[in-house]
């Protein structure tokens, strides 16, 4: 059997055997952000707007900003980066230890000095990525004595508020229950557009979940934007405010007994999505229903993420989630 993917449908690549399985699945559960919903617009400028307002709260200076949207799709493909806040903070992080190593707080000249942001973000990602790979990177750059300042003038807190402001803005208090937002303009989620239309998941008649990094509000205003109000039952949407984080394999398994399917595709489209299919399959006993993950390639990662995706062995991927609902719905077509 074919274990090479090849494209098998618009926008579908596959092996032999992914195909097959997809002729009888049954139910997909979706990640919101690059998935459901296209935050090319949000969250990479929030990321870069909080970690600027942060930066220069703390006394950097100049007229270049530390980092561009662009930029963040390295830490996302990095892996360990599926929380917006986390790669805020690790942005953070980067510039208080470089300003430690050049002894300046100039952001005209540390946004140019080596090491730059794709070469931190690779060292990160052979660390294990995220915050915990981010650090043990870091610290090469700076003297022992000198980590624990850097360490200490890094609020995450006040980081993560930064965000949450600028992307939910004058609906910060009911987003994200901020008492004291001093945010009187729109925020960045206002730029945020639909990819997934409810009318296609209503027609292939499968059962649906969410596994997301979002809180609960967040979610429900994706899924106003999306016009999917009803579509997820409350049971069925795994978010930050059950307390299950990315890439703990328990929000497919709760989903999995919610559901009841006799296979489920997870959509995801980043590493921390992949990993989290892949350890609800080896934690898996035998009878429980299987997982099969399906890239999206129009994601977070951006053009690399066709590469990250096959060279871990993705068995699935799709353009966008919407291609993928509807080559599910054909194999099904094919068993009836």
């Amino acid at each position: 059997m074919n274990q090479e993917l090849r494209q098998v449908a618009d926008g579908v690549f596959a092996t032999s055997r992914a195909v097959m399985q997809l002729e009888v699945a049954d139910a997909v559960v979706f990640d919101v952000d690059g998935v459901i919903i296209d935050v090319h617009q949000s969250y990479p400028y929030v990321i870069c707007q909080a970690a600027e307002s942060y930066l220069r709260e703390i006394g950097f200076y100049g007229q270049k900003s530390p980092t561009t949207p662009e930029e963040t799709t390295f830490f996302k493909a990095a892996g360990g980066f599926n929380s917006d806040w986390n790669l805020a903070q690790g942005i953070v992080l980067c510039y208080l230890a470089k300003a430690m190593a050049e002894g300046s707080r100039n952001l005209d000249g540390l946004v140019s000095s080596a090491p730059e942001l794709e070469t931190i973000a690779r060292a990160s990602a052979e660390f294990g990525g995220g915050l915990q790979g981010l650090s043990q990177a870091l610290q090469n750059m700076v003297e022992v004595r000198d980590w624990q300042e850097v360490e200490a003038e890094w609020d995450r807190a006040r980081i993560t508020r930064l965000c949450q402001q600028h992307y939910a803005g004058d609906e910060a208090s009911t987003v994200f229950g901020l008492t004291d937002s001093d945010f009187a303009k729109p925020g960045l989620m206002k730029r945020e557009k639909p990819i997934l239309s409810r009318s296609v998941l209503e027609e292939a008649g499968l059962a649906y979940g969410i596994y997301t990094g979002r809180n609960y509000q967040e979610t429900a205003k994706a899924m106003e934007l999306a016009g999917m109000q009803g579509i997820f039952a409350r049971a069925a949407m795994i978010t930050e405010t059950e307390g299950l984080k990315k890439p703990n394999p328990e929000g497919l398994f709760r989903l999995a007994g919610v559901l009841k399917p006799r296979l489920m595709v997870f959509c995801g489209d980043n590493l921390d999505d992949w990993q989290t299919a892949s350890r609800y399959e080896a934690e898996r006993l035998p009878g429980g229903p299987p997982c099969l993950f399906c890239g999206v390639l129009d994601g977070s990662p951006g053009p690399l993420s066709y590469g990250l995706f096959r060279d871990r062995g993705a068995t699935l991927l799709a353009k966008t989630a919407e291609n993928l609902v509807h080559f599910v719905m054909q194999r099904r077509a094919v068993m009836n």
